[in-house]
Order: C-alpha cells, then sequence, then structure tokens
C-alpha cells in the first residue's frame, strides 16, 4: 500500500467510498494541509503491517474500528471473540466494515466518526 512513517506535514486518510463521511473528511483534510494521501480502502488493501501501525497509533483494537450496526457483522461476527492477528486479517479482507475514516499524521491518528475531527490531529 505504502510507507508506514508519515512525517507531521503529509496527513494520510484511510476510508471507504461508500462511507458519507469520506468526502467531508478528504475536503476538511485538503483545507488543513496540501500535502494528504488518500487510500481507498477497499481498492487498496492494506497489509497486516499497515493496520498495527494504525492500530498502534490509534491505540485501539481492530473490533473496535469496525462498524457492528452492518448486516454482515451482525451475521458473521457478533458474539465471538478472536487473536489479534484474526482481527488484523479481518480488517484487511473486509475493509467495507471499517465504521469511519481514518487519519494519520506522524505518529498521530484518529478515527473521523465526525469529518471535523480531523482538526484535532
Amino acid at each position: 500500500m505504502h510507507k508506514t512513517i508519515t512525517s507531521t506535514a503529509e496527513i494520510q486518510i484511510y476510508y471507504n467510498p461508500e462511507c458519507s463521511k469520506a468526502k467531508k473528511a478528504l475536503a476538511y483534510a485538503r483545507s488543513i494541509s496540501s500535502n494528504v494521501n488518500a487510500f481507498d480502502i477497499q481498492k487498496t488493501k492494506g497489509t497486516g503491517t499497515i493496520w498495527h501501525s494504525i492500530l498502534s497509533k490509534l491505540n485501539k483494537s481492530p473490533k473496535e474500528l469496525l462498524d457492528k450496526s452492518l448486516p454482515y457483522y451482525q451475521a458473521n461476527i457478533r458474539g465471538r471473540d478472536f487473536e489479534e492477528r484474526d482481527w488484523v486479517y479481518l480488517l484487511m479482507n473486509n475493509p467495507h466494515l471499517v465504521r469511519s475514516p481514518i487519519a494519520v499524521r506522524g505518529n498521530k491518528a484518529i478515527i473521523l466518526d465526525n469529518p471535523t475531527d480531523i482538526y484535532k490531529i
């Protein structure tokens, strides 16, 4: 996908184009930095290393990134417990389950549940 170390000038946005928050988050990101790299997680599969890096910067578990209201989650994942590597594998292979865009800048990352959260990074 790309390198995992980012400069503080660069903002990386990992997004699902079907997410209504994605376009707004990208627009806000471009309003605060001319160096925005957007990664459509539906088209560009993230590696385990990239997901581990994002999770570490977020200080979150993989399960916390998932949209638990989706029918796929309800039918296939709800109530199940996995090893962390399996959760990461699930993220890699089911990026549509990621609940919101994720922004990374330097060593900081944030889940953009509200597109204006980009201003916190």
